[in-house]
């Protein structure tokens, strides 16, 4: 009898995956410098493979504090995937770095990484701050969405991510995604 138990919860837990009802897909990444410096370099970025894995390296070229750096993230929805975008209104406004870092980059971003296999870049806590100068990489990262929130837009979003110091643009990267229903 505990023998059945355990096998009708197990075929149980495997249908009951905690899976978001979509699937993210890597679309486009294309990095744009800063209005008069640019201090973040994301052209060694890009995406490889059918599954668009994230791949490649970026670069901070100097140690980014609250005081000084901010960032900011607009977004768009293009519903029906034909490149006309329009404005949402989830955006971030500049919002000091560190604390971006804490709250987006954390939730966003580096459940899908492991720090030594996949990237170098230090792991986010409540500790992290400046952020660090250096080149980082990343290899053949696949979004984990499953801390994402369970309604999204489906089409493709646009998030332009723009780093400012003393108020200027100091570089940024626009980054496109696929959001499609999953498939059963």
């Amino acid at each position: 009898m505990k023998w059945l138990v355990i096998i009708v919860l197990l075929q149980l837990l495997e249908k009951i995956k905690c899976e978001q009802s979509y699937e993210v897909t890597n679309e486009r990444l294309e990095p744009f410098e800063g209005d008069s410096q640019t201090l973040v370099l994301f052209d060694g970025l890009k995406t490889i493979g059918r599954e668009r894995a994230l791949n490649g390296s970026f670069k901070f070229l100097g140690e980014m504090n609250n005081d000084d750096f901010k960032v900011s993230v607009e977004l768009y929805s293009s519903p029906n995937g034909d490149g006309e975008f329009k404005r949402m209104v989830m955006d971030v406004p500049q919002t000091s770095i560190c604390e971006c870092f804490k709250k987006f980059y954390v939730q966003f971003v580096q459940p899908s990484l492991k720090t030594g296999e996949t990237t170098n870049f230090p792991v986010v806590d409540d500790d992290f701050c400046p952020v660090p100068e250096g080149e980082f990489y990343v290899k053949n990262v696949i979004l984990n969405t499953q801390d994402w929130p369970s309604q999204v837009p489906r089409g493709i979003v646009k998030a332009i991510i723009t780093f400012f110091s003393g108020g200027k643009n100091v570089g940024g990267l626009i980054v496109e995604v696929k959001i499609e229903d999953r498939q059963s």
